[in-house]
Formats: structure tokens, sequence, C-alpha cells
């Protein structure tokens, strides 16, 4: 349930469809949007003002008057044990400016219970996001990357194995992770050369690395744990 910004709204200007709202006999029914059940039932009382409402709008939808339809994300378990829970980062990627912290990504992080029946989980997103990467403990996956956002779509994707993004003590020998960070990075892109169905990596300090078609490792200041 998602709840947005405070507006005025002006109950005599508002036509409601009353048999379609649910709100109970202590509370006042706003409106419906799109023949939808997406409306706020206001507990009556009287020292509120009757011209300031929220909107609480149902998982999916967002905006002043839940107009906005959002991303769903749908995350099947694959081939890897099903957690008991499980983070989720949405992470949008701005134009790298030097000397500018406007570069540095974005992260939204979501927590999510799993039942123990459940094999695919559902997110709803209302930010613009670039990638998502799942955190399974200490563990970390991409599991979507996208150059373009594409706002109100519905992306099936999944948790698997090739997906897993490694430390990089998992990666390179001790010599080299002992070298200061910014000296250490120019052999980040070694470790795809050595395996090419490497997807990503992470140093738990400033940076999480995607690798290119062209074998590139493109790495962005971010720090996930």
């Amino acid at each position: 349930m998602s709840f947005d910004f405070l507006f005025q709204i002006s109950i005599r200007n508002t036509v409601l469809d009353r048999e379609k709202c649910n709100c109970s006999s202590d509370s006042l029914c706003v409106s419906i949007v799109h023949n939808r059940s997406i409306y706020l039932c206001v507990p009556h009382n009287d020292r509120i003002s009757l011209t300031n409402f929220t909107y609480a709008c149902q998982d999916g939808f967002s905006g002043k008057r839940c107009e906005y339809e959002d991303v769903k994300i749908d995350i099947l378990f694959y081939d890897i044990s099903i957690p008991q829970s499980l983070l989720v980062h949405f992470i949008t990627v701005r134009e790298h400016v030097l000397e500018s912290l406007n570069s540095v990504p974005i992260r939204a992080t979501m927590f999510k219970k799993i039942r123990f029946d459940q094999d695919t989980i559902t997110f709803f997103m209302s930010l613009p996001f670039h990638l998502i990467i799942v955190q399974l403990e200490d563990k970390f996956y991409l599991t979507v990357p996208q150059h373009i956002y594409t706002p109100s779509v519905t992306i099936q994707t999944k948790i698997a194995r090739s997906q897993y993004c490694p430390y990089i003590r998992e990666l390179f020998n001790q010599t080299l992770i002992a070298y200061p960070i910014l000296r250490r990075i120019k052999y980040y892109h070694h470790a795809c050369m050595k395996d090419s169905n490497l997807v990503c990596f992470h140093d738990n300090e400033l940076f999480i690395c995607l690798y290119t078609e062209e074998k590139h490792a493109n790495c962005r200041h971010l720090i996930l744990i």
C-alpha cells in the first residue's frame, strides 16, 4: 500500500458512485478512479478539515489520484534455494559528470518476506530504474538490466546462479585486493577475461561492476552493503 502527497479536493465537486465504495460507517468515501476501487476512506473527524485528503492507492498504482500504473516485476526462483526473505535494490543510473555528486546512482530498496509455498514474488515500482539487484543474505544477483526505462509494463524475470555478482575476494588474489581502490579498479576488467560467463561483481566498498558485450567492466559508484 503506497501513500501519496497531500492535495486539495472539494467534496462538493466530486461525483461519487457510492455503490462501489466499501467504506465503514464512520468513514467518508472520496471517489472511485477509472471504475476501480482506488479510493480513500477518510475516518470521520469533525476536527479535521474536509478539504484535505490523501489518496491511499492499491498496490500497482500511484499518483495524486492513483492515476498511474506502476511497473510490475515478477521474479521466479530458478535454480537457487528459496530464502525466507530478500532485499530488492532498484538502481537508477545517471549520466556521469566529472566531479559531480549527481552522477552517483540512486537506489531504492524493498524488503519482502517469502511464504514457504512461493516460488515467485511480485513487486511494484513507481520510480524509474535501470537495474534490479536482488540480495539474498550477503549474495547479490543482477536480475534486470535495462538501458531505457519503460513505465507501466510487466517485467518477468528470474533469480539464477548465472546472474550471481561475486565479491572481489572470489575473483582476485590477495596482492591485488590489497591495492588502494584507485589502483585496484584498473584490473577489474581482468575478471571478465578469465570468466566469459561473469555478468557482474562488487567490492563492498565503492563499486558494482557490470560487464558489457565487449567484456569491459562498467563500474558504478554504488555501496550495496
